[in-house]
């Protein structure tokens, strides 16, 4: 089965109605649903949950964190847990790449963590993933 990498970007676009993405994300998600299966870091849950938390509150947060979590028990979502390793290579990729761009840490270790698992493609608003060489759906 095919592996996508989702960014922060994707699922607030899912979890929040009034992001401009909204609608674009849930008929991908929709297009792919049965067919790939998700991998994010927990440096992506970090920002999704404190995200999600200013823009649409503590209770919706929580409901979409367990739905995370049915995801992951179902094996449709992988979380990858972000080890010292990772981050040092990460902070590498920070230093070398980031001369003429501005890519956060966070994108950094999505890029080592995407390398390292062999994923190509990564569903997510942000246009850093496709500078760093990757295929960005939608």
């Amino acid at each position: 089965m095919r592996q996508m990498f989702v960014d922060t970007s994707a699922w607030d676009a899912l979890a929040d109605g009034g992001d401009p993405n909204h609608e674009t994300a849930s008929l991908f998600r929709d297009e792919i649903a049965g067919h790939c299966r998700l991998v994010v870091t927990n440096y992506i849950l970090d920002e999704l949950y404190t995200l999600l938390l200013m823009n649409v509150g503590y209770q919706r947060t929580v409901a979409f964190k367990r739905q995370l979590d049915a995801l992951v028990q179902e094996s449709v979502l992988e979380a990858v847990w972000v080890s010292e390793n990772v981050a040092a290579e990460a902070w590498e990729v920070f230093e070398r790449f980031n001369v003429d761009k501005q890519w956060s840490f966070t994108d950094c270790v999505s890029y080592v963590v995407m390398k390292q698992h062999g994923i190509a493609e990564a569903f997510a608003f942000d246009h850093h993933f496709e500078q760093m060489g990757f295929l960005r759906h939608p």
